[in-house]
């Protein structure tokens, strides 16, 4: 199946205050290169007794580094490898699994013990029975099943399927070879996503039978060079990513496997691909080539919010340069990654939430929702649009930012809102019609609903039996503005309380199931 189209923002890099830094919220824990002249993937790995090792992909090799103690990065053990610029490494129970996609005499599946760490590594064994080269390797993000994935292969340019319960012997138990050429893959649970780079699309295949993948969906849009993917925790939503300059990462939601649909986008210069992105609670790890390594809040990833860098390039922007990979998965909270030029990179991040706001921009008198209505926010230098609902929402950092909200035919008004970290705010905004009086007048025209007391000094009854089609009741004050509203169902003798608020005349407002207005009264306080 083809995505659905849904409207979509591109979330830019937000904020000015950071422009020209070289880091905001992620500060460096250390920095190795071993002399090697290009740095490819990396991987965690965490021994039995909580020690924590970086694994980095070498132009000669795979290298091994304590990360516990951050004054100081010794290389542990190294086992080379096929000269090339890519390598790719996992890691399942103690051993690390590597592919390198170059050909070359005995190459194949690196298969590392890491058992004896922090001594040395040893190569148990090279795998080279159903390939010789391999683009990438991954096994299932939320599990340590025995199982390694290779994508982009030497013999079918699919995914093998590789049971390594005995690391010494891995087993080939299943292929997905759809005829074209899977870049990369990421799995969770019994799904895998295989990015088919040329066709620019992301398959769904069930993997809940190892030997016979079946692709049950897929994912179309107007993108370049599929290259990456990754599922948030709950599997849910897709975080797709180009290996092209000019193409955002996108936000898929997936809960339909055979109906999935884009939610938004992110860069943080148009000018650099996105290059891997990898998700940890409610973060995302992006590796962004030139831009370093960026973390995206995706607590709402319909909304996704920048809120820490660390840029790992001082050139220009574009092209294969910076950072390759950025791995979060270890205990402690770090997160370690491959820069192609200099090595090993070991970060922390200081967990900065984002806050985000929700709108509805409304019509005061009917309540109908106002398409293309425009939400300024100076703050931000950022100006939003309603959608045909009425709605709008931004993520942002924590601060105070002003919400003006213009539309043909209404009266500005301006919204001055304060968010903390994890805030999420909503606020309906309803405007005034420029000619509000005249259509009081014609409001006057439509039956009145009985009250009584009026005027009063803090509730009124309303006796609806004349109005057997009232599903809703609204109070503006003399400027348009919605004081209060209330459903109607059931009876039709209604109390209403004014008790708080001020003195002064109101307009009451009638509406039917359709949302149009049967009938209207005003009302005074005193």
């Amino acid at each position: 199946m083809t995505q659905k189209i849904a409207a979509c923002l591109v979330f830019l890099a937000l904020s000015g205050l950071v422009f020209g830094q070289n880091s905001w919220n992620v500060d460096l824990l250390g920095q190795v290169n071993r002399g090697d002249t290009r740095y490819s993937g990396s991987w965690a790995y965490v021994a039995p007794d909580s020690s924590e090792y970086a694994l980095i992909g070498a132009k000669t090799g795979m290298a091994a580094y304590s990360i516990d103690d951050t004054s100081s990065f010794t290389e542990l053990g190294f086992v080379a490898g096929p000269v090339t610029n890519w390598r790719e490494i996992t890691v399942i129970g103690q051993h690390a699994f590597v592919v390198t996609d170059v050909q070359g005499p005995s190459h194949g599946m690196q298969v590392i013990d890491l058992g004896y760490l922090p001594d040395s590594l040893h190569l148990d064994t090279t795998y080279t029975e159903t390939f010789t080269t391999g683009h990438i390797i991954q096994k299932a993000i939320d599990s340590d099943e025995p199982y390694v994935y290779v994508m982009g292969t030497s013999t079918t340019q699919g995914v093998h399927i590789l049971n390594v319960s005995d690391p010494a012997v891995p087993v080939e138990v299943g292929k997905y070879v759809p005829g074209y050429y899977i870049h990369d893959a990421h799995i969770r649970g019994n799904l895998l996503y295989a990015a088919a780079f040329y066709e620019t699309q992301i398959d769904i295949v069930d993997i809940s039978d190892k030997t016979n993948p079946v692709q049950i969906g897929t994912i179309t849009y107007d993108g370049k060079n599929t290259h990456s993917a990754s599922t948030t925790e709950d599997g849910h939503f897709l975080i797709v990513t180009d290996e092209q300059d000019g193409y955002p990462a996108r936000v898929f939601n997936v809960e339909d496997p055979e109906n999935g649909y884009e939610v938004a986008r992110y860069t943080a210069n148009e000018l650099s691909l996105v290059h891997n992105p990898y998700v940890r609670g409610d973060f995302c790890f992006v590796s962004h080539n030139t831009e370093g390594l960026r973390v995206l809040d995706l607590a709402d990833p319909s909304v996704p919010v920048e809120v820490g860098f660390f840029d790992t390039w001082p050139g220009a922007s574009g092209g294969f340069s910076g950072l390759w990979s950025a791995c979060p998965y270890f205990p402690s909270g770090k997160i370690i990654g491959g820069n192609r030029n200099d090595g090993l990179y070991v970060w922390s991040f200081n967990e900065t939430r984002a806050a985000r706001v929700y709108g509805l921009v409304t019509d005061s008198l009917s309540g109908a929702p106002i398409y293309g209505a425009a939400i300024e926010i100076p703050e931000l230098a950022d100006t939003l649009a309603t959608g045909f609902t009425g709605q709008f929402k931004k993520g942002m950092l924590e601060g105070s930012y002003t919400l003006a909200v213009t539309a043909s035919g209404y009266l500005p008004k301006t919204l001055e809102i304060n968010l903390l970290q994890g805030d999420s705010l909503f606020v309906e905004m309803p405007l005034v019609p420029e000619n509000f009086s005249a259509a009081s007048e014609k409001a006057a025209l439509l039956p009145s609903p009985t009250l009584y007391p009026n005027p009063s000094g803090g509730s009124f009854s309303v006796d609806l039996s004349r109005l057997p089609n009232a599903t809703q009741m609204k109070v503006f004050d003399e400027k348009g503005g919605l004081v209060k509203k209330q459903s109607i169902a059931g009876g039709r003798l209604l109390g209403l309380d004014f008790s708080e608020n001020p003195v002064g005349h109101y307009r009451l407002a009638i509406f039917d199931e359709a949302g149009s207005l049967i009938a209207t009264a005003r009302i005074s306080m005193f």
